[in-house]
């Protein structure tokens, strides 16, 4: 049995053969998928994707999106958290992390949202799925 323990099937780039995917993934022996989100504004659309199939979901803020997050999204996704609890389905608290490969972005902003997700997902009693590039050292510490 396999498990796809990071699989962003909510990307608008399954848009056209997102059922296609699914099925070849189960004949191919993938027995589950956990799906991250990487922003508040995919979290219901994560959610939904993983009933509809019996996935399992993930609620989080990927580091190359915190940038257009707003430091309010930390609370919503602490709030849907709490919302969504009882729902077998969700698994963990990711996509998170740091990423140091892609220039430009702010490096104490996601270590911020690393941080305080690191205390929800605490305080949820969930694991978290990390997103690490080049940043294992600044991740583990």
């Amino acid at each position: 049995m396999w498990i796809d323990t990071h699989c962003h099937l909510d990307a608008p780039e399954f848009d056209a053969d997102r059922d296609a995917v699914v099925a070849r993934a189960r004949a191919a022996g993938v027995a589950q998928l956990v799906l991250p989100a990487v922003e508040v504004a995919h979290f219901a659309a994560v959610r939904e994707l993983a009933h509809a199939h019996g996935f399992a979901y993930a609620l989080g803020i990927h580091p190359l999106y915190v940038q257009r997050a707003a430091d309010e999204d930390l609370a919503r996704l602490d709030a849907e958290l709490a919302a969504q609890r009882d729902d077998p389905l969700l698994v963990a608290v990711g996509e998170i992390g740091l990423d140091h490969f892609v220039p430009g972005l702010d490096r104490e902003r996601q270590e911020r949202f690393y941080v305080e997700q690191l205390k929800i997902a605490r305080r949820h009693g969930l694991p978290v799925i990390l997103h690490v590039r080049r940043s294992a050292d600044a991740l583990l510490k």
